[in-house]
């Protein structure tokens, strides 16, 4: 089920938000056990057959997790099992391509495509962090009830964020008793992240996908604004995911970790991953970078364990080489700042500065097709000449009714109108850096006061965005 549609909004979420409310005042376990029957419906919409993986998989993880916490158990063999069994399944379904392109066999099979969960990623490492918690003690005392409605909660398992059920269950057991400050921050933050996904990170998708399919035939500034296009596209379509899995869950009394916490104000690439899918690198430090080391075995030791981290990031968004180098330039840039240590000595503007512009040549690697288009793209941007952007690069950038109404616009004013349709797009990019400058939704909602301006801009938000979902993309993070 897609999260930006009118029958999810208007239909699943308050249909699921007031049951939940009714049945927690009589009783716990029914309650979770509509969570999960709701759940499933979410997770197996477009493709029913997939809970058969989703549900196999989840029993084996389970089983072996509770394996675990019996005396004299092979506690390292069950979670080596247990990680192999949820690899494996995740490498079929989205690595299965990439290996076989590295043989003569390419092309001759893929995965059926009806088998695949929904957000298999973020189930994956959810269910990695449950073997790591029961391994140390820290987890398996839920029940299996518990453990399944952690894995298929429908505020989390599209694009998370990766949940603990160590932090999860207890509140799904017991959450907050209903109280309208839950349930108007909940609103805030939900109705804003929409509206970042529907009326912001659509615009600057416009702009990215007009670029990318002209890499190579684009002036110096129309490759430059394709570049940060997509910087702003996946930080307004990530962030406002991220308010809105936390107004949803905070709708039904459950706080999700944060997720996400203005990562463009970054003054360091090591900043930036303390504030990008901020449960991502505390999955990776706590299942990866600590069980190869850490930094206790030297200097040599950290950087490569860094390293290795930061690949399986790249992959771990994607079967492509322009993830694995994405990943591979930030795993190098934190290398390189750990080994700088903490001799700083330049101005805050400059770092800002210096690792903004890096985190966007980054992008053009995750963004790419293929490593030809980001080649071609930074091509256009050395040498493709100076100028004002293109009418053909500002006519993109609008949503479809908008373009509409510009179009209109122009004849009517003309021959003003033409200037106006040419400039009122590109305001875009100016209103992007202001908005980067704006505290998140979920920040602002953890101690702010719901007031009637608050309310109103709610509505608004989601009224609108609810007029302009046709045409709109799914959330980037779905599909990794």
């Amino acid at each position: 089920m897609n999260v930006q549609s009118h029958l999810f909004v208007l239909v699943y979420l308050p249909a699921v938000v007031l049951l939940w409310r009714l049945l927690n005042r009589r009783a716990g376990r029914g309650a979770r056990v509509f969570l999960l029957c709701a759940g499933l419906l979410f997770c197996g919409w477009g493709s029913p057959w997939s809970l058969l993986v989703l549900c196999g998989e989840g029993a084996v993880s389970f089983l072996l997790g509770r394996a675990m916490l019996r005396p004299g158990a092979p506690r390292r063999l069950l979670l080596t099992v247990g990680a192999a069994v949820l690899l494996a399944v995740l490498a079929f379904f989205k690595y299965t391509g990439f290996f076989l392109s590295l043989t003569p066999l390419e092309g001759t099979f893929s995965p059926p495509a009806g088998l695949m969960p929904l957000g298999l990623s973020f189930v994956t490492f959810q269910q990695l962090f449950w073997l790591r918690d029961c391994y140390f003690g820290e987890a398996g005392r839920e029940s299996a009830l518990d453990y399944a409605c952690c894995i298929t909660f429908f505020a989390t398992v599209t694009c998370g964020p990766i949940t603990r059920v160590g932090e999860l269950a207890p509140q799904m057991r017991s959450p907050r008793a209903l109280d309208w400050q839950d349930m108007a921050a909940g609103l805030y933050c939900f109705a804003l992240g929409l509206a970042k996904k529907v009326l912001v990170a659509s615009v600057f998708a416009n702009g990215a996908n007009f670029g990318y399919a002209n890499a190579g035939a684009l002036s110096s500034v129309d490759s430059a604004l394709t570049i940060l296009c997509y910087t702003f596209q996946i930080y307004f379509d990530f962030s406002g995911y991220c308010d809105m899995a936390a107004g949803m869950a905070r709708m039904m009394g459950i706080d999700l970790p944060v997720n996400f916490n203005s990562p463009y104000q970054a003054l360091s690439v090591k900043e930036f991953w303390g504030r990008w899918h901020i449960t991502l690198s505390r999955f990776f430090r706590s299942c990866v970078y600590i069980p190869l080391g850490g930094n206790r075995r030297g200097m040599a030791a950290t950087c490569r364990n860094i390293m290795i981290i930061f690949l399986l990031s790249g992959l771990w968004h994607g079967a492509g080489w322009g993830f694995v180098l994405w990943g591979g330039l930030h795993g190098g840039a934190m290398v390189i700042q750990r080994l700088w240590g903490k001799r700083k000595f330049l101005p805050k503007p400059l770092c800002w500065l210096l690792t903004f512009g890096f985190v966007n040549f980054a992008w053009v690697f995750f963004r790419a097709e293929s490593l030809g288009q980001a080649k071609a793209l930074l091509g256009d941007l050395l040498l493709g000449g100076l100028g004002l952007p293109s009418v053909e690069f500002a006519a993109a950038l609008p949503l479809e009714a908008v373009g509409q109404g510009l179009t209109v616009l122009q004849q009517v004013l003309a021959p003003g109108g033409t200037v106006l349709a040419y400039w009122l797009p590109l305001l875009a990019i100016p209103i992007g850096f202001a908005l980067l400058a704006c505290k998140n939704p979920l920040v602002q909602a953890q101690t702010m006061r719901f007031t009637g301006a608050r309310l109103v801009l709610s509505v608004a938000c989601l009224v609108i965005s609810l007029l302009f979902f046709s045409g709109v993309d799914t959330f980037i993070y779905a599909n990794f």
